[in-house]
């Protein structure tokens, strides 16, 4: 689906949400806008910040490791 058809689709969820008012289909398509335009970017923070983890996480510490090297955090509990 590309950006013009999810934006007329979220201006008119906006418009049905507030009750179906007329004369507000400027608004309703600002803010549809708006919308589009965080979602796009936090997605794009999003994968920097995953493509940032996997560089640290798959860093090369000089040591062959595997996955039997990963260990869960010790849990203590008050039994």
């Amino acid at each position: 689906m590309d950006d013009l058809q999810q934006r007329r689709e979220r201006a008119y969820r906006i418009w049905v949400e507030e009750g179906r008012p007329e004369g507000r289909h400027l608004d309703h398509w600002r803010r549809a806008g708006e919308e589009t335009d965080a979602g796009e970017e936090e997605a794009a923070e999003t994968t920097e910040a995953n493509e940032k983890a996997n560089d640290d996480f798959n860093r090369d510490s000089g040591e062959p490791g595997s996955a039997a090297d990963i260990r869960p955090p010790s849990i203590s509990s008050a039994d």
